[in-house]
């Protein structure tokens, strides 16, 4: 079935549970024994039977919660708000720990409705009979049990539903992808019909997804990657999708692996992780598996979504191998949530290629090639070239004019796939979609904040989405998480900290706080209290682990002479133990 002339994915969704009704469109693996599958006119079904329990409510344009667990529920509820003509957001399924942020992005979005399973509902019922001592978190909690609630795993659905998705227009929102980060103001990223459909057909043709291959993804459905790439995308092309919840792979990276193994289509296997999981394969899976494993099948490994290592990609390479594992498999990406998904990618069947450059000209954003037996290089990755139809630029971040050959600057867009901005905030979607190239005359770039440069048509990441902090594959910015440090603890200053990562022994990314006391607390501070109370802050609301928290002088922190917080100042200080950090003055 071709694709082109659809408007938008319901409608092909729409199509292929009738064209294709008896086709498998995704297994879903429950455990190692257990599956769930669901066929093309089976998924459709339950998106008619979802979209007429919400047309009695809502109307065209409202916007609803998705809040599931990964499954096949998941994907029949952001289908059946498709359906109905309502914008799904997607989000985590509530827990104690990430409230606030869900009452954001319900003020945000002024969602209605929260779509979810009983089993939620019930778990979000006694959240609100729970004593909960943090103010903000309570205010989630009520806000949680205050709006609508629809469980649609009670809601019944038959093969003969009459139903016809409502009809829509290019430029008709299709549902807002949230930034990560549970305080400060999330943003919401505006997808319409006319980017994501651009974006899919990109995808399609950068990995190959056509008849005859299959996908499998653990990928978190709740973000660009694992939606988008990871369910939408095996929808649009028709190809079959085996998939799986996050913390199954993480439990046990075989089971990843081991699925890649056990598919023998003709066309081949598709799926692809972020750099840690290349690495934790490497890590967890052991020698005796190896001889279980075929991967002789799999045909596009993408990385992407954190930063392409060299040397991950071998360690992978040298393990596996011996399971049929070839290097030619590997497809460096580069894409983010608000170009949809994909901005560029490498070219199929061939090595991933690298470039040396040197360190120190690095450090002054230069780029200088040289050979790889030079003991001053820093390897980068090739993320490939632009998709067909879309403009890359590097460009000078401070003077808005291209920049020169063998410099790094910022990496801007321009592509039918550019999200439309973000949701009610006019003026950071003039600056950021619509910046401006001084010396070519040209407006409507997409400013990604990312660093990079460009050789032979060949885009290299040099440095972070602006600040952001990617760790075990997920983003978090770092404004949010000072938040969560600076009240924490009634010594510390706000404004006046810095969270980043740097490069842990495994390979990984470790979080680094660095952040000031206030000065009447600098003679009275207890600093093992102080630092265990980031600990707890940081864990509790991010769920993931400092490395290292330095309590500095008041006033030492870098900044700006206009007062703006220089992270990157801050980080290199950090790693050359340059910074000022508070004494343990004896309290008397």
């Amino acid at each position: 079935m071709e694709t082109k002339e659809f408007k938008s994915i319901a409608e092909i969704l729409y199509l292929r549970g009738e064209i294709e009704r008896d086709k498998t469109a995704i297994i879903f693996l429950q455990s190692k024994e257990k599956e769930e599958k669901v066929t093309y006119g089976e998924l459709s079904n339950r998106a008619k039977a979802i979209a007429l329990e919400l047309k009695q409510k809502l109307d065209f344009g409202d916007r609803v919660l998705l809040l599931y667990p990964p499954g096949i529920e998941y994907i029949s509820a952001f289908f059946g708000c498709l359906y109905a003509g309502v914008i799904p957001v997607p989000a985590y399924p509530p827990d104690s720990r990430n409230t606030e942020r869900l009452l954001m992005i319900i003020k945000d979005s002024q969602s209605k409705y929260a779509l979810s399973t009983s089993g939620i509902m019930n778990y979000v019922d006694s959240l609100s009979e729970a004593t909960i001592v943090n103010d903000d978190r309570r205010e989630g909690v009520e806000c949680l049990s205050q709006i609508g609630w629809i469980a649609t795993d009670l809601i019944v659905s038959s093969p003969n539903i009459e139903y016809v998705p409502e009809k829509v227009k290019p430029t008709d929102i299709v549902f807002l992808q949230y930034t990560s980060g549970s305080t400060g103001n999330p943003k919401g990223v505006i997808l319409n019909n006319t980017n994501l459909l651009d974006n899919l057909k990109a995808i399609r043709d950068a990995l190959g997804c056509y008849s005859g291959t299959h996908m499998v993804s653990w990928l978190p459905p709740y973000h660009d990657m694992g939606l988008i790439g990871g369910i939408l995308q095996p929808l649009y092309s028709g190809i079959g999708l085996t998939s799986m919840a996050p913390m199954t792979f993480l439990r046990n990276p075989f089971l990843w692996l081991d699925q890649i193994s056990k598919r023998k289509e003709q066309g081949g296997v598709i799926s692809g992780a972020p750099d840690f999981a290349y690495q934790l394969c490497v890590r967890k899976i052991s020698e005796e598996k190896l001889a279980s494993l075929d991967l002789s099948n799999w045909k596009v490994a993408y990385s992407g979504a954190e930063p392409v290592k060299e040397s991950t990609l071998i360690d992978f390479f040298q393990k596996f191998k011996v399971s049929n594992f070839k290097m030619s498999t590997f497809l460096p990406v580069y894409g983010l949530a608000e170009a949809t998904l994909l901005v560029s990618s490498g070219e199929k069947t061939k090595e991933p290629f690298t470039i040396n450059i040197d360190k120190e000209a690095l450090k002054n954003q230069k780029v200088q090639v040289i050979t790889k037996e030079d003991t001053n290089k820093i390897s980068f990755v090739s993320c490939g070239s632009k998709e067909e139809g879309h403009e890359i630029h590097i460009v000078n971040p401070e003077t808005c004019t291209l920049s020169k050959d063998g410099e790094i600057g910022e990496i801007w867009i321009k592509s039918p796939s550019v999200a439309v901005g973000y949701w009610q905030n006019e003026k950071l979607t003039q600056e950021v979609f619509n910046a401006y190239i001084q010396d070519v005359n040209e407006e409507g770039f997409f400013r990604t904040g990312d660093l990079g440069f460009m050789i032979d048509q060949n885009l290299y990441i040099s440095g972070r989405h602006k600040d952001l902090i990617i760790i075990r594959g997920k983003n978090y910015y770092p404004q949010d998480i000072e938040h969560t440090v600076q009240t924490a603890h009634e010594s510390l200053r706000p404004g006046c900290g810095s969270a980043f990562a740097i490069e842990s022994e495994d390979g990984g990314e470790s979080l680094i706080i660095v952040q000031e006391v206030k000065r009447e607390f600098r003679r009275k501070i207890d600093i093992e209290e102080v630092t265990n109370a980031i600990y707890l802050a940081v864990s509790r609301e991010y769920q993931i682990q400092v490395k290292d928290v330095v309590l500095i002088e008041p006033s030492s922190f870098p900044k700006t002479t206009s007062g703006k917080l220089q992270r990157l100042a801050s980080k290199e200080l950090y790693l050359k133990n340059n910074l000022q950090p508070i004494k343990a003055y004896l309290v008397c």
